[in-house]
């Protein structure tokens, strides 16, 4: 299947035109490929790069916990935090078989079309306000759970 077959429904391009979508499915310098149980990010490491997950699945975890957080598929966004903010790395992300990635980072974005660029950072704005709200309203069953229980 070709990266453009593959990319075509993913929410991120659900605003890219056909010419545009075709234009970054040619985006061949930025596309990685890992084996399974690669580390893709390494928990504290100072890297700015967020990754577009193409193909495959990654196990997102924390270094002393056994147990993965989540498992991202074709589609997820993840390294977001650390390009935004510039800190290191809250988490690991490792191929959990054989991935494809796209690695954007300041030479990426140096050689999109600014309307690429545009679409990839206004969807990345909805992203990050759908996960506030999701934590938000999160936060809100939490507190009303801890309202109704009293320590002994």
């Amino acid at each position: 299947m070709s990266t453009l077959e593959t990319i075509k429904d993913m929410p991120m391009f659900k605003h890219f035109s056909e010419n545009e979508k075709k234009k970054f499915a040619e985006i061949d310098y930025s596309l990685l490929g890992f084996n399974k149980d690669d580390v893709i990010i390494k928990q504290g490491e100072d890297c700015s790069s967020l990754y577009l997950l193409v193909k495959g699945t990654v196990l997102i975890t924390k270094t002393g916990h056994p147990t993965p957080l989540c498992k991202l598929t074709p589609g997820a966004i993840f390294g977001e935090m650390s390009f935004f903010c510039k800190k290191p790395r809250h988490s690991n992300v490792i191929a959990n078989e054989t991935v494809l990635v796209v690695q954007m980072d300041d030479n990426f974005f140096s050689k999109i079309h600014p309307d690429i660029k545009d679409k990839i950072k206004n969807y990345l704005i909805e992203l990050l306000v759908t996960r506030l709200d999701i934590m938000n309203e999160t936060l809100g069953k939490i507190s009303t759970y801890a309202r109704g229980y009293t320590l002994p």
